[in-house]
């Protein structure tokens, strides 16, 4: 599978360099959607487009027997790209810093691959807006959340996705019994005050800014003395706004963050012990302080069972000694939903670059080596086939 593959090499990467130069927030992915669609218009493979307003699915079918799903997410961030690539994005703050344009184009290069391949069931390929945000969902649903209550998974047996990592060295691959990505939660902390003169009369107002200080100091406690020393977990406030004037006593305080975990129970813990210490503090200062989750996604759990099918065929790929496990990250994946319905196996592919200064996800500068889409082209179909075959038998 990877010497075909390293055949439709320039048909991956020249796909995957027209969509970074125009990239696109999720649900508005129209140009995406049209490109990938355009696609599939000249393999000749059936599809349905508009689930989740840009969503894509397609499907291989040969008889009757099982379905397995292949996924890949194909929307981008708000950042200003400053990579100097000569494919660097032409939409003034937006950029594939995440890498969704390679993932697209590597499915749609398994696409290419397994479409004369023999097999016996159904092959869905899975193309996901908005999965790093819910941006106008009416719902507050991601993505991969809307296409799932669209129907995406009807019928579907076992589901595979991957996700680039720019720092982890190309011609390798990471699949992980159980928690491979963390559960993730934006969150927004509103303490009220009460304004007042800051200098005449301090003592009349309640100080949201003070308050917000002492909060904040106590939320870096949750991790340090109530997650044990062999568990993962991050708290991190990122954003601090409030205040009208150097000399007026703020009657208003909105603090953000993020919450990170690799174990459901943790996860939980953690939520608890914010909202009582909200609770705590307003009480202490006569106030209310609202605590609130805005975004969210669950811990993104592998199955045991098709990750050992999923890990025999990137050894096919890749070769025994450059297969890794037990490799988890603190990234949230909205693909957690879909592990959450149906058996799944979510892989790490190594993109590192060999010359330069490898930069990680999300950052403006984060660029990834091509010799890798191939590699991860190969390892979703020869994966595909392979559960398909399992399930078969």
């Amino acid at each position: 599978m990877l010497d075909k593959a390293h055949t439709v090499k320039d048909f991956i990467i020249n796909i995957r360099r027209e969509i970074h130069q125009h990239p696109e927030l999720g649900y508005q992915e129209v140009n995406t959607a049209k490109l990938i669609a355009r696609q599939l218009d000249e393999l000749a493979v059936p599809y349905q487009t508009g689930f989740a307003k840009t969503g894509i699915i397609a499907e291989l079918k040969q008889g009757s027997g099982p379905v397995v799903l292949v996924r890949a997410d194909i929307d981008a961030l708000p950042i200003q790209e400053t990579t100097g690539l000569e494919f660097q994005s032409r939409t003034e703050g937006v950029m594939h810093a995440c890498g969704h344009d390679t993932h697209t184009a590597m499915l749609l290069g398994a696409v290419k691959l397994l479409k004369d391949q023999p097999f016996q069931g159904t092959l869905r390929f899975l193309f996901q807006p908005a999965e790093e945000n819910n941006y106008d969902d009416p719902d507050g649903f991601s993505g991969a959340q809307r296409m799932i209550v669209e129907g995406a998974l009807e019928g579907v047996d076992a589901a595979i996705g991957l996700h680039q990592i720019p720092t982890m060295p190309t011609g390798s691959i990471a699949i992980t019994d159980g928690s491979v990505m963390a559960a993730a939660d934006f969150f927004e902390i509103i303490i009220a005050g009460k304004s007042a003169h800051a200098g005449v009369s301090p003592e009349a107002g309640i100080d949201a800014v003070v308050i917000s200080a002492e909060l904040i100091m106590s939320l870096q406690t949750i991790v340090s003395r109530h997650v044990g020393p062999k568990d993962t977990a991050v708290v991190s406030v990122c954003t601090i706004e409030g205040g009208t004037a150097a000399n007026v006593i703020a009657d208003r305080v909105r603090v953000t963050g993020t919450i990170r975990a690799l174990n459901d129970d943790t996860h939980q813990k953690i939520l608890k012990l914010i909202q009582s210490r909200c609770n705590a503090f307003a009480v202490m200062h006569n106030t209310t302080i609202d605590f609130k989750i805005f975004y969210s996604v669950p811990v993104t759990v592998n199955d045991s069972e098709v990750s050992k099918v999923a890990r025999a065929s990137a050894q096919k790929i890749f070769g025994a000694q450059y297969v890794q496990d037990n490799v988890s990250i603190m990234g949230g994946e909205d693909f957690a939903y879909i592990a959450q319905q149906v058996p799944s196996c979510f892989a790490l592919l190594g993109t590192k670059v060999t010359e330069g200064e490898a930069h990680p996800l999300h950052s403006p500068k984060m660029v990834v080596n091509e010799d890798a889409l191939p590699m991860g082209s190969a390892y979703m179909a020869q994966a595909a086939l392979d559960l398909l075959n399992s399930l078969n038998e």
